[in-house]
């Protein structure tokens, strides 16, 4: 399932990407409406669901560190309790995420108050520290009441974990844009249409630009779990290499003055440089051990591609579909943008000088 959503996300920002077909055109007005509000949605999804995890996720991070705290997903099955000698209120409850898994809650007044608040049965966020047993836990802080939708909890990541929302899509959307950049360049050898060339470039430019983000937000994401922005991660590594291949296009770009020549030259180059995508991207990370999920010493081919069921919550698989659709469509708009000043630079030029 989970990779039926991500390829429909995909497919699907392609599929309108292209609507209208002729690329060079401006966008109508219902589709920039989609982009904006499927934009929104991504960016509101991955920022304010709170994180909730299970009991069991607070029993392993007590093993970790018993002093920290852990979003659980709580319903209290009974809202009676009487204080013990240290003035603390013995709750009964169950894990929201583990059926049938009763606990007890050991909390003070003001997280009892917030709790009763919420009323019997009704799904709380509490941040918990494991007691005296596996089956109890100290309360010491409602999170959130009766959540819409949660984010699960990933010890090690935590809340560094939504950028991942913004960091992956990038990367993949880049990886589109090339190919895309690539099929336009044959294209232009094969028809001589100066609008291939527009397109070819355009794809080249706006792919450039989203590796350059996921660069940057997987170097955020690096400093708070790696300990800094730049770890020379084979990861790291293959992407600073693609970059300095598709800079090097746009060196040779500007290097040329007759536009036939620059056009055909880079056209070929896009087919060449496209070659080293699949190896940078997929291949050669996974051949070398790193820091970066689905290295060669993972045991797994990282949470999008490994073929685990539960690799990948079903609520981030949803997301995730979701942010590969908004920026696709972004990234045409982007493309359709730069495609559309080309051609006005080009027809400003003609008409400065008509020899």
């Amino acid at each position: 399932m989970k990779f039926v959503l991500m390829l429909a996300g995909s497919l699907l920002g392609l599929a309108i990407g292209y609507i209208p077909r002729r690329l060079h055109q401006p966008r109508p007005s219902w589709w920039r409406i989609i982009a904006i509000l499927s934009v929104a949605v991504v960016v509101v999804l991955a920022i304010y669901p709170p994180l909730a995890g299970s009991t069991i996720d607070a029993v392993i991070q007590h093993r970790a560190d018993s002093t920290k705290s852990v979003p659980v997903l709580i319903r209290a099955t009974q809202l009676q309790a009487s204080p013990d000698e240290q003035g603390t209120f013995l709750l009964p409850a169950e894990d929201a995420r583990v059926a049938k898994r009763p606990i007890m809650l050991r909390a003070y007044q003001p997280v009892l108050d917030a709790i009763a608040a919420a009323g019997e049965n009704v799904p709380v966020v509490v941040r918990v520290r494991r007691a005296e047993s596996d089956l109890v836990f100290q309360a010491d802080e409602v999170v959130a009441v009766d959540p819409v939708v949660t984010l699960p909890y990933i010890m090690g990541l935590e809340e560094r974990s939504r950028i991942l929302f913004f960091h992956v899509p990038m990367s993949w959307i880049a990886t589109i844009a090339y190919l895309l950049s690539m099929i336009y360049g044959i294209s232009y050898l094969r028809k001589r249409t100066i609008e291939s060339d527009d397109i070819s470039v355009a794809m080249a430019s706006v792919g450039t630009l989203y590796a350059i983000l996921a660069t940057l937000t997987g170097a955020v994401w690096a400093k708070f779990n790696w300990g800094s922005f730049w770890n020379w991660d084979p990861r790291q590594t293959s992407i600073f290499i693609l970059l300095l291949i598709y800079g090097a296009y746009f060196l040779l770009r500007s290097s040329i003055e007759d536009r036939a020549r620059r056009a055909r030259l880079s056209s070929a180059y896009a087919i060449v440089a496209f070659a080293t995508v699949p190896f940078l991207v997929f291949v050669l990370p996974r051949l070398l051990p790193g820091l970066h999920p689905g290295s060669a010493d993972d045991s797994t081919a990282g949470p999008l591609l490994s073929l685990t069921s539960d690799s990948l919550n079903s609520t981030k698989q949803v997301i995730y579909s979701i942010a590969l659709f908004a920026f696709t469509l972004v990234f045409f708009w982007l493309a359709n943008l730069r495609i559309r000043t080309e051609r006005a630079m080009r027809m400003t030029r003609v008409s400065e000088d008509p020899s």
